[in-house]
């Protein structure tokens, strides 16, 4: 069985940030006019994570890291970004489709483009559909999102350069509850996770390292104060096995067990 260290080299490498560029619109006729590249502060961008399910190709994230849970708007663009052995440099992919979307799972895909800035592969993470129990170990990886100080787009809004400080984030927990909640199957962890981890994978520990759910969302809890963030929770990925075999994504042989 790999060391804990070992899963998490694995995992890092199929993990990515999901980057949103939204045009902020102008005030009045003047703002943001003029004949150059429009400046960086005519927009806007967001980060969550996700990870690589076909090599070089799909990508599974949370829905609502797309627009806020509301269908994507047709005028953002997406990116990904990989960040190998979160080393000094960080390598994107365009977002070409998104080819699942499923609001009421909170689960996308997105289908990506060849690296725009090297010659660099993303690697797929298996996949599993059987059920986790109560206690099985478990790992999360995601990108906490990042200060961001500067981007820079061309005429067309595309993503050129930008100046943030992009590292992934590993944590490790156990499945503390799962259950039905009209038809979607939830995890709950004893994990918690930071803004922009959304999308990020819910592995299972073992020897292999099959993601089986992804981080979306917290339980609210009632205290005496109020309501307070609560369990941290996903949606099995069984919930768009059908989407997922549709686009060529199996379960891997590792994960069944």
């Amino acid at each position: 069985m790999p060391s804990l260290g070992e899963s998490i080299a694995q995992v890092r490498e199929s993990v990515v940030a999901v980057m949103r560029i939204r045009r902020i619109p102008a005030d009045d006729e003047t703002a943001g006019s003029g004949s150059g590249p429009p400046a960086s502060s005519d927009y806007s961008i967001s980060f969550g994570s996700g990870f690589c399910v076909l090599d070089n190709r799909y990508v599974i994230t949370a829905f609502h890291v797309l627009n806020d849970g509301a269908p994507p708007d047709a005028g953002d663009r997406h990116y990904v970004f990989t960040v190998p052995a979160n080393d000094e440099r960080a390598y994107h992919f365009p977002v070409i489709s998104i080819p699942v979307q499923r609001p009421e799972s909170d689960i996308a895909v997105l289908e990506i483009g060849p690296c725009a800035s090297g010659d660099i592969r993303l690697p797929a993470l298996p996949i599993s559909f059987t059920p986790y129990g109560d206690g099985q170990r478990v790992l999360t990886v995601g990108f906490p999102s990042p200060e961001i100080h500067g981007l820079g787009v061309n005429a067309d809004g595309e993503f050129v350069s930008g100046q943030f400080f992009l590292k992934s984030h590993a944590n490790e927990g156990i499945v503390a509850a799962h259950y039905l909640m009209g038809e979607l199957p939830f995890y709950e962890l004893n994990v918690a996770w930071h803004n922009g981890e959304s999308g990020g994978p819910i592995v299972g520990l073992g020897d292999s390292v099959p993601a089986f759910s992804l981080m979306q969302q917290y339980r609210n809890v009632q205290t005496p104060h109020g309501i307070v963030p609560g369990p941290r929770r996903g949606v099995a990925l069984s919930r768009v096995r059908s989407e997922l075999e549709a686009l060529g994504i199996r379960e891997a042989e590792s994960a069944r067990r």
